[in-house]
């Protein structure tokens, strides 16, 4: 199970003695007794030396280590904010100064929206209006407030992202999808999701990362495919993947390929291209079409026609393939040998659709996709001649027709479920997988001919993100087991 990984971060857990050892040597070095550094680290964290988190206790060391460590003369304690752009909009309004007391607000202006941190406690989400005798008209979705600016807290981020860049300034505008910041040499705007590590100060007092990211763009499980049907958004440019089945690699945004390894070890090699011929991205929400292909230059057909028996009867007694009677004849005695191994496709076209959640807590959506594969080119020749296809209306074309759903529960866990047609699936238990994956003759293949015919199924499961590459999940139909891990920028 995959859930009690969840419950637990060795972040979270108290402060260790040797970091507590390193913490008093290093900030003795620069002048602070016992009771300056916690009265410090209170202003700063909002908790004692004794107190702190792991996590914590690193970034105080790393502070006391870096090239401008804290001194114990200065009890207005903020983070280092490069110097403000010079203010020229007469909407803006200028630094207070606030003695020992939080620090409020170092500027406004009209057209700032985000949340607004009060003195009193209070939390307002709205956009800026209107200063106007040190009194700030702050448009919410309960109506217009007048706040006094002396009320407003500063707020300022602190923003390492995953290519290694680091910001530092206050916040001048926060959306679902991004966060803007004033640092000396412009307005910088980032991408939550290319967000690394973060900490705010409000008022000067430390929001660490861990509770920020309980507000989150998009969850860490970005999905190619749900139970092995795939969705309209491929990896992004110059990813590669692996999992139990197969090995991708994004050439740009829009266009990938994958393959299937079993496939080509038992001599059956194949490219799986999808191409993401339509997408639009707003500020909450991306959509996507896409068409691809399962190419196969020798496939087996017994695999094919495996899925397909209950479709396939003997001549002289008209018993189906299916039938008790009939278990002792493999699909090789039925088969044309001539298509044994031969030049096979599948085709399809899948439309998928995201969108942020109101709470601001990860995305949700949903991707409907229809199949076909190329088996009617040859239905006629592929059977031996004491055997023929019955004339069931279901049997004439195949298909495979889905509609998914997926949802971040957490900026780790996702929860997916699919519903689908398809008139050639199987359910196979768990142990019959197994069986089939590595213990046949052709091992990483799922192709035995074992299982109950249903034509309609559904399948749930839960993804979760062990870190930004490595992802592993569990569902109730095959595969039942799901593993992914992505390496970039290859």
């Amino acid at each position: 199970m995959i859930v009690p990984i969840l419950l637990f971060s060795q972040d979270e857990e108290k402060i260790l003695q040797a970091q507590k050892e390193a913490i008093v040597s290093l900030s003795a070095s620069k002048g602070f007794s016992l009771e300056s550094l916690n009265e410090y680290l209170v202003q700063k964290f909002g908790m004692p030396l004794p107190d702190l988190s792991r996590k914590y206790a690193a970034d105080v060391i790393r502070l006391f280590q870096s090239d401008n460590p804290p001194t114990p003369i200065t009890n207005n304690v903020q983070p280092e904010t490069p110097p403000l752009a010079p203010q020229q909009p007469v909407s803006k309004f200028p630094v207070k100064e606030n003695g020992n007391g939080p620090i409020l607000a170092q500027f406004l202006e009209e057209g700032m929206s985000k949340r607004f941190h009060l003195i009193d406690g209070n939390i307002i989400q709205g956009t800026i209006i209107k200063i106007e005798d040190n009194i700030c008209q702050l448009e919410t979705a309960e109506g217009v407030l007048k706040i006094p600016t002396k009320d407003i807290l500063e707020e300022t981020a602190e923003i390492s992202k995953r290519d290694e860049s680091r910001y530092i300034g206050p916040v001048i505008k926060e959306t679902l999808e991004t966060i803007s910041i004033r640092s000396k040499y412009g307005d910088v705007t980032i991408g939550k999701k290319d967000i690394q590590d973060m900490n705010r100060f409000h008022g000067g007092k430390m929001v660490p990362w861990a509770e920020e990211k309980k507000r989150f763009y998009r969850g860490a499980v970005s999905l190619t495919d749900i139970f092995d049907d795939p969705t309209a958004f491929p990896l992004e440019a110059n990813a590669m993947y692996i999992s139990g089945l197969s090995v991708g690699y994004g050439f740009t945004n829009h266009f990938m390929v994958h393959t299937s390894f079993g496939n080509n070890f038992n001599g059956d090699l194949n490219l799986r291209p999808l191409w993401q011929f339509y997408h639009e991205n707003t500020a909450t929400s991306r959509t996507g079409i896409a068409i691809g292909a399962n190419i196969y230059s020798r496939h087996d057909m017994a695999t094919v026609l495996a899925n397909r028996i209950r479709y396939i009867r003997r001549k002289s007694d008209h018993l189906l393939l299916n039938d008790p009677a009939l278990l002792n004849i493999s699909i090789d005695q039925v088969m044309n040998l001539e298509y044994k191994r031969t030049f096979f496709s599948t085709l399809y076209i899948v439309y998928s659709k995201l969108w942020s959640q109101e709470t601001g807590r990860g995305e949700m959506g949903y991707h409907f996709g229809i199949k076909t594969n190329t088996l009617p080119f040859m239905r006629d020749d592929i059977l031996n001649k004491s055997y023929e296809w019955t004339n069931e209306n279901a049997n004439a074309i195949p298909f495979r027709i889905w509609a998914a759903f997926e949802y971040d529960l957490t900026k780790s866990l996702k929860f997916a479920a699919e519903v689908w047609a398809d008139n050639a699936y199987r359910y196979r238990t768990l142990s019959e997988v197994r069986k089939d994956y590595v213990s046949d003759s052709t091992p990483f293949v799922l192709d035995a001919k074992n299982g109950e015919y249903r034509t309609v199924d559904v399948d749930f499961g839960f993804l979760y993100a062990v870190n930004d590459s490595f992802r592993i999940g569990v569902h109730f139909r095959e595969a039942y087991f799901v593993f992914f891990w992505r390496i970039l920028e290859l």
